[in-house]
């Protein structure tokens, strides 16, 4: 079963059950590829019964879905996986705070995920071949800026379309897997203080 690219969630309920934040933690791994649930008790080290509970939650509200059954020593294991990469309520769901705090929590987990995909990436992924950051095989950029809200719109679209352009299929015989996560938001005040020079 192919993964949507966005799920735009409807009702209320939907909102509700992806904006505990456990539930939100689960959901990066089944985002990710299909889980049991006892691959997830022990990813998030739960016991497997509360783990049962929370997907029972989630495939009941359309987050998740069985994507396979497989026979292992007697026993039937039941791969689970979200039915998008993405979950954004509807319009008519944006005032219920729930969107709020299911919105902050996502952010959380992507940044969580990224620290765990930093420590399980091979050693040559940080290995620089040159002081000039131009010809690094890899990017790791944390800046803060003052814009209208017009033009950082205008900016997260190109952002999303130069994504776009890396996910084309290509036929490059010398291709390798990279992540990237990017996160940006409002910020209250800017620490990163700038000079007259900058």
């Amino acid at each position: 079963m192919k993964q949507q690219s966005i799920f735009i969630l409807e009702t209320y309920e939907q909102l509700k059950v992806i904006s505990d934040p456990l539930r939100t933690k689960m959901l990066m791994y089944l985002v990710e590829q299909p889980h049991t649930g006892q691959m997830l008790a022990q990813e998030l080290n739960l016991s497997r019964a509360k783990v049962l509970y929370h997907l029972r939650e989630l495939e009941k509200y359309g987050i998740i879905q069985l994507v396979r059954k497989e026979e292992r020593g007697g026993n039937i294991l039941k791969f689970y996986q979200a039915v998008a990469r993405g979950f954004i309520p509807a319009d008519h769901l944006l005032t219920y705070v729930e969107s709020k705090e299911a919105t902050r929590q996502s952010y959380l987990e992507v940044i969580d995920r990224a620290k765990t995909r930093v420590l399980t990436a091979p050693d040559e992924s940080f290995e620089l071949q040159s002081s000039n950051v131009e010809e690094w095989n890899n990017l790791s950029i944390q800046t803060e800026f003052s814009v209208s809200e017009k033009k950082f719109i205008e900016f997260t679209k190109k952002h999303r379309e130069l994504l776009a352009t890396l996910e084309e299929d290509s036929d490059e015989p010398d291709k390798k897997n990279y992540y990237l996560m990017s996160t940006a938001f409002q910020i209250e005040d800017l620490l990163f203080k700038r000079t007259a020079a900058d």
